[in-house]
């Protein structure tokens, strides 16, 4: 059985906000990534929270999902990662996946797709842009090490230091939302309806402090960041 832990405690300073609570295609990011986790039906869920932690647990209503509050969220990914697999002590797990509130690319057929992947080796990551990253599944092997992360050292940590890595190709993952500006570019790339992708873009221009055409025009990538639909 494997558990999954989504980190979701940040406070989002590149954002302005707190991300997890930005709405696309109708639900909250974090909302997209529980209803991911569950959906694939691997084992138990851990949601970690911090920063914003009551408005998270709101959009997190209804989903079978356990929610751990970790105080030393400020502390960086690492303190947040020690929280979850704390929570998971006591679970007969035989691997856990690590992965984010900010990638809503990716679905519950690629988180099952890293456990199947499984195998000898105790990790298996996703490849996207030439790096192996998250989300990515750790044997029990590996439970003791993340237990004494600390501070910013988070998963990419632990994935770059371990020799044998499988890792399996993930070209949606390669989008995440750090700031207003990419979640404008994920709803125009994504095919949302002109009013939804401008109700994004007011938000990106209130965020630049520029106009909305401008903050559209500034913030688009001279290449595409995609290459794998997110239907």
């Amino acid at each position: 059985m494997t558990g999954i832990i989504i980190l979701a405690a940040g406070e989002s300073k590149r954002f302005g906000s707190p991300k997890q609570l930005a709405e696309f295609r109708g639900k909250a990011l974090l909302r997209q990534a529980a209803e991911t986790a569950v959906d694939a039906q691997l084992g138990p869920v851990t949601v970690v929270l911090g920063a914003a932690d009551q408005a998270c647990r709101e959009v997190l209503t209804g989903l079978e999902v356990s929610i751990v509050h970790n105080p030393e969220w400020r502390n960086g990914m690492g303190s947040s990662i020690v929280a979850g697999m704390k929570s998971c002590e006591g679970m007969s797990l035989d691997g856990v996946i690590i992965m984010l509130a900010d990638q809503p690319g990716v679905t519950a057929q690629h988180l099952r797709a890293l456990d199947a992947a499984s195998t000898a080796k105790p990790i298996v990551a996703s490849r996207y842009d030439g790096q192996l990253g998250v989300p990515a599944w750790f044997s029990a092997a590996k439970f003791d090490e993340m237990l004494e992360l600390e501070g910013e050292k988070g998963a990419k940590a632990l994935i770059a230091r371990e020799p044998w890595v499988q890792g399996i190709e993930m070209p949606a993952a390669a989008f995440d939302v750090d700031t207003p500006a990419d979640l404008l570019r994920l709803s125009q790339k994504s095919g949302l309806k002109r009013g939804q992708v401008g109700q994004v873009g007011r938000m990106v221009s209130r965020d630049l402090g520029m106009p909305f055409d401008r903050a559209s025009r500034d913030s688009m990538p001279q290449t595409s960041l995609w290459n794998q639909s997110y239907e």
